[in-house]
């Protein structure tokens, strides 16, 4: 359209006038023809304006775009500036939900940390209640012990020429003894006596009410296994309620843990109590068990497996010159390798083969005693080895001033040969 325009004004600008044409006018150059070609069938449109118009109007329009497109850019760097604000803040506000976060993970690690410190303080309550349990059952133990032990004693004691009433007396006497801790011994309780015992008992059975008292309150304390059937309100937890929670079991756990150290001190002193009653008795039996086992440590052992003596101590008639000699111990036969035994706990002093005697062992004792192995067909021990009654040493044989497998054995009291028959026989 604007072409067809440009093109008819240009052709308007240079039309000649024809022959028979009215002049009306000269042309105007100071104004310029713009024709508007509309549709088909509508007239040509005819527009006059003038040139500084025409340069104008494209200015304005320049102008109008230049600041259109000023302002869409300060729209543009307002939005720009509003949205980085927006983002700043935003980021801002992402940065303090960082931060809550992770004071949340502190608090939540910490509160974790609590717990797992909770847990550990229920293992050793647990622990502690095993070994309340022990020491009941130590003590029950001691209670029937001091019962078997009073009950024995009872019959031991009693006489069948004893009338009724003093079989009634003496049966309520034994009835009283065995119901407190103090009585532990089996001997038998002087009058003298019975009001102590009388007070010892009242002790220990308040004792007794008490830790079973506060054993119930323990076990009432501690968590146990509910049934499925629970309900009620929600109600959130938050991190005070978690922390004052964590306190208050805390403080419970310290609660039962004194109450725990009681008990143990309470039953430990009544054990204590009871052990140190039963100690006089233990303590001589054990002595005389002691004084036993010396007494049968103190017996040599006849030092092998045969008994057949083939030659005796003292003078006999030399096997090798027929003349009279002195034997300084006892021969016992048997065969090459059986297995030659030390008589008494002792020290090898000598382990070795020497003329007449072959290999011989010497073995010095505790209690002065020497015993020497001769002959023997091998040594198991050396010297400074220490040996106990019963081990084996060496094997019986034949070396040395032999006629044939036997083992001389011969016992040395303070240098001097004695017979060894007076301290072992076969």
């Amino acid at each position: 359209m604007e072409e067809k325009s440009l093109a008819s004004g240009i052709a308007s600008g240079c039309h000649k006038p024809q022959k028979g044409e009215a002049m009306k006018s000269q042309p105007d150059h100071k104004r310029i023809t713009l024709l508007v070609v509309r549709d088909a069938g509508r007239p040509v449109k005819q527009l006059h304006i003038s040139k500084p118009l025409a340069f104008a109007l494209p200015a304005a329009a320049a102008l109008s775009i230049s600041s259109l497109v000023t302002s869409m850019h300060f729209h543009a760097s307002q939005s720009i500036s509003q949205l980085e604000a927006e983002a700043a803040a935003l980021s801002l506000t992402n940065l303090r939900m960082e931060m809550k976060v992770a004071d949340k993970d502190k608090d939540l690690t910490q509160l974790r940390s609590q717990v797992s410190e909770l847990s550990e303080e229920a293992d050793n309550i647990k622990d502690k209640l095993k070994s309340v349990n022990a020491l009941e059952q130590e003590l029950q133990a001691l209670i029937n012990k001091s019962k078997g032990a009073a009950a024995a004693t009872d019959t031991n004691e009693s006489q069948p020429e004893k009338s009724a009433t003093e079989k009634s007396k003496a049966g309520s006497a034994t009835s009283n003894s065995t119901l407190g801790l103090s009585n532990r011994l089996s001997s038998p309780v002087p009058k003298e006596t019975s009001f102590k015992q009388s007070t010892e008992e009242n002790s220990s059975s308040t004792s007794l009410s008490a830790i079973s008292f506060r054993f119930g309150a323990i076990t009432a304390a501690l968590p146990k296994t509910l049934t499925p059937q629970v309900g009620g309100e929600y109600i959130a937890v938050y991190q005070n309620d978690a922390t004052s929670l964590v306190e208050e079991t805390k403080d419970d756990f310290e609660e039962i843990h004194g109450m725990l150290d009681e008990m143990v001190e309470s039953i430990t002193q009544t054990i204590t109590q009871a052990e140190h009653e039963n100690n006089v008795q233990a303590n001589l039996q054990a002595q005389k068990a002691r004084a036993e086992k010396a007494k049968l440590n103190a017996v040599p052992l006849w030092p092998t497996e045969s008994k057949v003596i083939s030659s005796s101590f003292g003078y006999r008639s030399d096997p090798f010159k027929g003349l009279s000699a002195f034997h300084s111990g006892v021969d016992i036969a048997g065969n090459i390798g059986d297995p030659v035994y030390a008589a008494l706990d002792g020290e090898v002093i000598t382990a070795e083969q020497m003329g007449a005697r072959g290999k011989y062992i010497v073995i010095k004792h505790s209690n002065g005693l020497e015993t020497w192995y001769m002959h023997l067909n091998g040594m198991i021990v050396s010297a400074g080895d220490k040996v106990s009654k019963g081990q084996k040493i060496g094997l019986l044989g034949s070396t040395g001033r032999s006629t044939g497998p036997h083992l001389h054995f011969q016992v040395v009291k303070q240098n001097k040969t004695v017979n060894p028959l007076a301290y072992v026989k076969p």
